[in-house]
């Protein structure tokens, strides 16, 4: 006799989300932590995950190290005071390279040599995350998925892969211990930036309706998108120039909807019990599309913030939630 998998999710289970940690050490260390404090049954990463510069520290001889961040000199002349500037430059999502004043010069003037050490520093905190996670999460019996969003590498998806205790919804179907399937999609809309998992939204569209294909039963699919639905007031963010510069009219900031208009088709066609977003940091939230209750946790990673949601899922449906903020 075959067997078919009951759609109906017996018992309740929480899962905390969180997403654009873009390199944090300390938000990402929040986020574990607030896992294992709100018993969680599973831990979902939405994208965004590695961070946007590195800082040289660099050796100016007899023990004394100097780096910059955010325009303040930052001076150590001792193994103690290093590793302090060190972990102050990876809290916001930066990372910190130890460098001789010679290899500090070859880095700037070899943009090729740059781009490789940047792909480096990005692989290697990815993979000590991982590490973390496990250490932290598999005693506890916490679930952990894990995804990219669209500005960080395709080789990152490789790293991820190396952690068999990690899960990666990125176009594919995983049933979730806590009897959810999740499926994910880690491209955006194009923005002006042109990120690597920038899309065209018929492109995007393409790669969603190929994410339906996996879809078994609405009710019991929790959705990753990491760029949120159109006009949704969770993509709310400021307008650029073509120069990438905040536009502004009488003092005020113009705010314009920058989410993806084939995700929001998406998610009115297949209504999953949940879609959980990142990409906007400015505009976390929830708006029901539907049945879809549609999340944004937002983001304040610069400031070693955690924003993350609690949800509270019971029998193939949403039975509460709550954004926090640590």
């Amino acid at each position: 006799m075959k067997l078919f998998r009951s759609s109906v999710v017996s018992k309740s289970c929480r899962i905390l989300y969180g997403s654009d940690f873009h390199g944090s050490n300390t938000v990402f260390r929040k986020f574990l932590a607030a896992g294992i404090q709100y018993k969680a049954n599973a831990l979902v990463v939405g994208g965004d995950i590695t961070g946007k510069a590195m800082i040289p520290v660099v050796h100016q001889g007899k023990g004394r190290y100097v780096g910059y961040l955010f325009g303040r000199e930052e001076v150590a002349t001792t193994p103690v005071e290093l590793e302090k500037i060190k972990k102050e430059i990876g809290a916001v999502g930066f990372y910190a390279i130890v460098v001789e004043p010679d290899e500090a010069e070859a880095l700037e003037k070899d943009a090729l040599m740059m781009g490789k050490r940047f792909e480096q520093e990005m692989a290697q905190r990815v993979r000590e995350w991982m590490e973390l996670a496990e250490q932290k999460l598999a005693p506890e019996k916490i679930s952990f998925y894990f995804m990219c969003g669209n500005d960080d590498l395709f080789t990152i998806d490789e790293v991820i892969r190396e952690f068999p205790f990690v899960q990666n919804p990125d176009m594919t179907r995983l049933e979730m211990e806590i009897g959810f399937d999740i499926i994910g999609c880690s491209d955006a809309n194009m923005t002006p930036w042109k990120c690597e998992r920038d899309l065209e939204e018929v492109d995007l569209e393409k790669k969603l309706d190929i994410l339906a294909g996996l879809v078994r039963n609405p009710e019991n699919t929790i959705a990753v998108l990491h760029v949120p639905p159109y006009d949704s007031g969770l993509d709310v963010c400021p307008e650029l120039d073509k120069n990438l510069k905040i536009i502004t009219q009488g003092g005020q900031v113009v705010m314009k909807s920058a989410g993806s208009k084939a995700v929001r088709t998406w998610i009115e066609k297949i209504q999953p019990v949940l879609s959980l977003h990142g990409h906007i940091h400015e505009s976390p939230g929830h708006v029901h599309i539907g049945r879809t209750l549609a999340v944004n946790a937002g983001s304040e990673y610069a400031e070693a913030i955690l924003k993350a949601a609690i949800i509270n899922l019971e029998s193939n449906k949403v039975k509460g939630h709550l954004l926090i903020s640590t």
